[in-house]
């Protein structure tokens, strides 16, 4: 198992902001982390957090007048905010370097906005003559302003940094390998950052292709550029560490003598369950870490997506029993765990195993839509279910991703794949079940200082359920539905356990969704007229509208 050099950790997430003090800091050191990554940096801003350089630095002088370009630039755009900004980032600098912690400032560069997701010629492009060296003044700038920042965290792609296209339509890039463009921009920014620091600057290639990633390895500066890599080529998964790509990419850099961090979920809070933050299954949690630890040359972990430390969090509590003891095993983890919960001890580690198990059995290979199930709609539509996996046009969506996310097209799933996805979505509800089942016969022994956070976590994972089963009663009406259109339209009689099952699962469905429509009239429709139902329901749309938001995996 590897010695993890690096535990790199984030105050705060997208979904919680927790004050930078020195108490919180304190905490993380006392977790075993020792070095903070100072920023969110999450691409929808949260809590008006830096996410790109421009967002704290200005160009000045002789440099603004060659390099500064109009450019809008995401965020809260006032004088307050950016002083604001600003100053918290010099106080976490400060609080890092008297805890002594390493400090990192995350940005995406070059800065393009939205404008990757379209494919158009860019603002800033690497091959313009102009934008590299522009961000090099931009970090002269930035160290002059932020002195004490040890290490750069840069993405290239995403965090609304995109690059051209070599099959787009600009002029300087069209034809020529990302790798060829890109490499020569990260080395640039690196070995200028440790010109004026002697530090790091860590790489995170996400959005590209395996292919391009592992090309543009061979071509690093292994001086002075170290790498972050998501846990698998699709996106930090917390039951899918370590796939192909990551064991590739991590022989490469060992053999170049670049090191390497790997970002998984390490508390509660995660985008694929966001907005929930209290739903515990540490096993998960230390599954992911050892497998982590377990590859070759591994010079650290780093926290995804953020971490409250302010709360009782079980995920959180097997993190520091890891990092303190990367040898430990499941049971002696999980006796630690229920230590504060006494007597309601065995019902607690009972809990904790169903739970993760629960989590380690849903489908969240299927889309990346099933990421942040907080926010599905659980009254699903009455239309044909859908699996969407369509999310952005970038390398890697189009080509390696669909080694781990079943689909990442609009096109109709076989029926074959919708009963695979109810199936797994069945047996994770069943064991969220017996876990919710489990919790509630120990709540009442539960101590008072735990016991709030603790119903917090049974809330929580009764939607998780409650939105597990949803998918599932969707995708086995609709081929249900299916099989019953199939008899009529050959003529023959519909079996009636096929009806009689179809009535049942919309009634559980609509217990399940705790509102009587839209499956009362459903219902009422199906037992008086079966021609009309088949006419009305469960049919493939003309155009997908996505009618229950972005996060309904099956609806549209």
């Amino acid at each position: 198992m590897a010695n993890l050099k690096y535990k790199i950790g984030l105050i705060g997430s997208p979904v919680k902001f927790v004050s930078w003090t020195e108490e919180t800091v304190r905490s993380m050191k006392q977790i075993g982390f020792n070095a903070l990554q100072l920023n969110i940096a999450w691409g929808g801003r949260p809590h008006d957090e830096p996410l790109n350089l421009e967002d704290v630095v200005a160009l000045s002088g002789e440099a603004s007048l060659k390099y500064e370009q109009e450019i809008p630039i995401g965020g809260d755009s006032s004088s307050g905010a950016w002083e604001r900004r600003r100053n918290d980032l010099k106080e976490r600098i400060r609080l890092c370097k008297q805890a002594g912690l390493r400090s990192i400032f995350h940005f995406g560069a070059p800065y393009n906005g939205k404008d990757g997701y379209r494919d158009l010629p860019l603002d800033n492009c690497l091959l313009d003559g102009v934008t590299p060296d522009r961000y090099v003044a931009l970090l002269e700038r930035f160290n002059e302003e932020f002195p004490g920042v040890d290490d750069l965290l840069l993405y290239t792609y995403d965090q609304d940094a995109w690059l051209c296209n070599e099959f787009g339509t600009c002029e300087s890039c069209r034809g020529i390998p990302l790798d060829e463009r890109v490499v020569p921009f990260v080395n640039l920014l690196a070995r200028t950052w440790k010109r004026l620091t002697g530090g790091r600057l860590w790489w995170e290639p996400w959005e590209l292709s395996a292919g391009q990633v592992l090309k543009a390895i061979e071509k690093l500066d292994a001086d002075c550029v170290s790498l972050a890599l998501h846990s698998n080529i699709a996106e930090v998964t917390a039951t899918l560490p370590v796939d192909r790509f990551l064991k590739n990419a991590a022989n490469l850099a060992v053999k170049r003598n670049i090191p390497f961090v790997v970002e998984g979920f390490f508390t509660s809070a995660t985008e694929e369950v966001e907005p929930y933050e209290h739903i515990a299954y540490p096993l998960v949690t230390l599954r992911q870490l050892r497998a982590i630890a377990g590859i070759p040359g591994a010079a650290g972990v780093k926290e995804y997506f953020g971490i409250d430390m302010t709360k009782p969090d079980p995920n959180l509590r097997v993190t520091e029993l890891f990092f303190r003891n990367p040898g430990i095993g499941d049971d002696e983890a999980l006796g630690e765990l229920a230590e504060p919960y006494g007597t309601a001890a065995e019902e607690m580690k009972a809990f904790w195993r169903l739970s993760s198990e629960s989590f380690e059995l849903f489908p969240w290979d299927v889309s990346w839509f099933a990421r942040k199930i907080g926010l599905c709609d659980v009254s699903h539509s009455m239309t044909a279910a859908f699996i969407r996996g369509q999310q952005c046009h970038t390398p890697s969506w189009d080509s390696t991703r669909r080694a781990i996310f079943m689909k990442t097209d609009d096109l109709e799933p076989d029926p074959w794949m919708i009963e695979d996805i109810q199936l797994r979505c069945e047996l994770s509800a069943e064991r969220a079940t017996a876990a919710i089942q489990a919790g509630r016969n120990a709540l009442e022994r539960v101590s008072a200082s735990l016991r709030d956070i603790f119903e917090k976590n049974l809330d929580e994972l009764d939607g998780f359920q409650r939105r597990a089963m949803s998918y599932a009663y969707h995708l086995r009406e609709t081929n249900l539905v299916r099989i019953i259109r199939s008899y009529r339209e050959d003529h023959r009689d519909v079996p009636e356990r096929l009806l009689a099952e179809l009535t049942a699962l919309l009634k559980e469905d609509q217990q399940n969704q705790r509102s009587t429509e839209p499956i009362q009239t459903v219902l009422g429709v199906l037992e008086e007229d079966l021609d009309e139902f088949l006419d009305r329901y469960f049919l493939t749309p003309d155009r997908n509208d996505w009618v229950k938001g972005p996060h309904s995996l099956t609806s549209r």
